[in-house]
């Protein structure tokens, strides 16, 4: 088991946790303190049972307080010379590990009898142990370095806090626990800063002791240096931290302190100015400490500098704000120059980029569809064609499975030495990426900037997003002059050409063109897999049939997928579309419904923005309607919460779930009720069917077959969209 130092710890501290130690820090008794302390451990590593040991007068080690242990199993005194894990954690200082067999009585051990581990943590302060927390563990393994490092943590504070409690004449430890008159001389000559000092500074973690009756508040080192200031320079008063808050955040924190005194808890995150001009957030918890008639005395807490995380979040609303841009702009592009303009107005600016150079793949050779920013001379080598064989740089870019990136020059050419005199004298970084659709490699992109750049995560996903938003407004735009017939060639490459293999479900989908007009119209589908073996399943309808229903259906569809990746659930997700469709130039609206299916459980969950309700056909083949309240169509209606209403469903393993768009059962001259209701007979004839062995395909693709068939025989005048999920059994580990 490995030591944690403080000072080589930079994680984060689970806000769990976090407010843990604001609960330790809290305690006025030591026997408060430590239960706290062991349950606390308990509950961060799974384990059946904990003891902590405090250190008597003569070195021996008294149980203080425990839990999850049978009485015949305790050992209520250690003696310096046991071989045991704690009394090794209190000898060295150290944390110590080691793994038990298992027990033939399961009553005699926390646990299932097999082999299990005991992990224990010193209370350390300075160099001398005041006892030890075990934890044993449910696994012959030592504890995962997250449970270390936040049992070091825990560990740690207890430790500090114990300590001032026995300076402050709180020396009332458990009957039959001496005085602990060893850390009573140790700390006795340390200053109440110093001992205030905890460990927490490993985790970017400050603490504060604040004296209401002096106005005084006493800050450890790390917090000192988070506002800025010298620990040798504080001073001591709360002016001082009153005056560091941002003038704008100032009030909201003197609320808190006001709430606080009443409720007991304090939580405040507001911004503060360090002395060198410097602004940063500040996340801080306590609690208030009260005298015996319940009046505030003060308040003990932790504050955490998370000005990294919320830069980071600004960057991803940024990231977003920039991909909603862009998609807003390209909606309007429908031809090849549209899209080069689009490139050079909106993408080339938001980059901060000097030039680009956008090549289309046509019969096997690299046509140049628009450049910007490139001498006359290099533009003329541009324009000329080639095919795709015969560059290397254009081979490895076609060949390569996302964005590749050149911070520097010496970088490029040191790739590629065929580029040396073809690039310009001005450019120093380059982003190259594919343009793939569910056609496939349909060309390339490359972009340029005037000063070496080092390229990040967030270049790595915004450069993503823009090449799969490029990547379908230039598909759309080549095909924009060609015949209407070919208008649902578009429709199809807009769609997924290859459903991914999830463990667990069988899917089958179909899509049908209108036969009315032949323009192509804005009915889709998609089926993702998500992390954890999760699926996510949507299928729309942008209104009308024409070039501009294909845009933005495209559009929303390449902005639902970005967002899926980012995680937000069904309603979540719902809203992300409609404020992006609100956002167009476009007075078309869009049905949609979308379901996050978990195959290992059956778990369902759906959000639906006036599109028709999903049905289930149950595996006994009985067919129900799930009646999933939603919103409004997208667009219609700009909601500041931005979230829809989500439903939770189970699917059970055989059952199937069919999503569908209103042209399966809207045709003239039929009620729309007896349409939904003959579908739902169609589905049960068809279980009926396959269970009795009389379709001769049976399976999924037979049902999405039989399904459409009354739509191909009476012509549908609208496009049809049929997704199709049913949930096999729970996939295997």
């Amino acid at each position: 088991m490995v030591a944690v130092e403080p000072e080589l710890v930079r994680s984060r501290v689970d806000p769990v946790w976090a407010d843990t130690v604001s609960r330790l820090l809290a305690c006025t008794n030591p026997q408060e303190l430590l239960t706290l302390l062991q349950d606390t451990a308990t509950a961060v590593t799974g384990s059946p049972a904990a003891a902590v040991y405090v250190r008597q007068d003569d070195g021996r080690l008294r149980l203080a307080t425990s839990t999850g242990y049978p009485e015949r199993f305790l050992t209520r005194q250690l003696s310096t010379a046991a071989d045991v894990p704690v009394v090794e954690a209190v000898r060295t200082g150290r944390p110590a590990w080691r793994a038990e067999p298992g027990h033939r009585d399961p009553r005699d051990a926390p646990g299932s009898g097999g082999p299990t581990g005991v992990a224990a943590l010193p209370l350390m302060v300075d160099e001398r142990a005041l006892g030890a927390l075990s934890v044993r563990l449910r696994r012959p393994g030592p504890p995962t370095a997250a449970e270390e490092r936040t049992l070091a943590l825990l560990a740690s504070v207890a430790a500090q806090r114990l300590d001032h409690l026995l300076t402050r004449g709180h020396r009332g430890l458990p009957v039959g626990v001496p005085r602990l008159d060893l850390a009573v001389r140790m700390i006795e000559s340390r200053t109440r800063a110093a001992r205030l000092e905890l460990a927490m500074s490993s985790a970017g973690v400050g603490a504060f002791d604040w004296d209401f009756g002096s106005g005084r508040i006493f800050w450890d080192e790390h917090l000192c240096r988070m506002f800025g200031v010298e620990p040798a320079d504080f001073d001591e008063r709360i002016e001082v931290f009153y005056r560091a808050i941002h003038p704008d955040d100032r009030g909201l924190v003197e609320q808190a302190v006001r709430e606080s005194k009443k409720t007991g808890h304090y939580a405040a995150a507001y911004r503060i100015v360090r002395p060198d001009g410097e602004m940063r957030w500040i996340e801080a918890r306590g609690r208030v400490l009260t005298d015996p008639a319940g009046r505030p005395q003060g308040m003990v807490g932790i504050a955490q500098d998370s000005t990294r995380e919320r830069r980071r979040e600004e960057r991803r609303n940024a990231r977003r704000e920039f991909v909603l841009k862009v998609t807003s702009a390209f909606s309007t592009a429908l031809s090849t120059q549209d899209v080069v303009d689009t490139m050079t107005g909106t993408v080339l600016p938001g980059l901060e980029a000097r030039a680009l150079a956008v090549h289309f793949e046509e019969d096997g050779d690299m046509v140049l569809a628009g450049a910007e920013g490139y001498p006359p001379e290099i533009h003329e080598q541009m324009s000329r064609r080639r095919t795709a064989g015969e560059d290397r740089l254009v081979r490895a870019v076609l060949e390569s499975r996302g964005p590749m990136f050149f911070e520097n020059r010496e970088q490029f050419e040191g790739a590629f030495p065929e580029v040396v005199g073809r690039t310009s004298a001005g450019h120093h970084a380059w982003a190259l990426f594919p343009l793939r659709t569910a056609e496939g490699t349909i060309g390339t992109c490359m972009i340029a900037y005037a000063e070496p750049r080092a390229f990040t995560d967030d270049d790595l996903m915004i450069y993503t997003a823009v090449a799969g938003i490029l990547a379908q407004s230039l598909a759309r735009a080549r095909l924009f002059d060609q015949r209407r017939s070919q208008m649902t060639d578009l429709q199809r490459v807009m769609l997924p050409r290859h459903l991914p293999e999830l463990p667990g479900v069988e899917v089958a989908v179909r899509y049908l063109p209108g036969a009315e007009e032949l323009d192509v119209g804005g009915d889709w589908y998609d089926v993702l897999a998500l992390p954890g073996g999760r699926v996510a399943l949507m299928i729309g309808d942008v209104q009308g049939h024409s070039a501009q229903a294909a845009a933005v259906m495209g559009q929303l569809r390449t902005a639902l997928l970005a967002y899926a990746d980012d995680g937000h659930g069904p309603g979540e997700l719902m809203g992300c579309g409609n404020r992006m469709l609100c956002g167009l130039d476009t007075d078309l609206f869009a049905t949609c419904c979308i379901a996050e299916l978990d195959p290992a459980t059956g778990e369902l969950r759906l959000a639906r923005a006036g599109h028709p309700y999903p049905m289930v056909l149950e595996a006994d083949g009985s067919v129900r309607e799930l009646a999933v309240p939603g919103g409004m169509p997208l667009a219609c209606e700009f909601d500041e919460a931005n979230v829809y209403p989500e439903t939770t469903d189970t699917l059970p393993p055989g059952a199937t779930l069919l999503f569908y768009t209103d042209g399966l059962v809207e045709s003239r001259g039929q009620d729309y009720t007896a349409a939904v209701a003959e579908l739902a007979r169609s589905l049960e004839t068809w279980a009926a069917e396959e269970n009795g062995g009389a379709d001769d395909r049976p399976g999924l693709d037979a049902l999405a077959d039989r399904i459409a068939a009354p739509a191909v025989a009476r012509a549908a005048q609208d496009d049809i969209a049929v997704l199709l999920v049913r949930r096999t059994a729970a996939p295997q580990p």
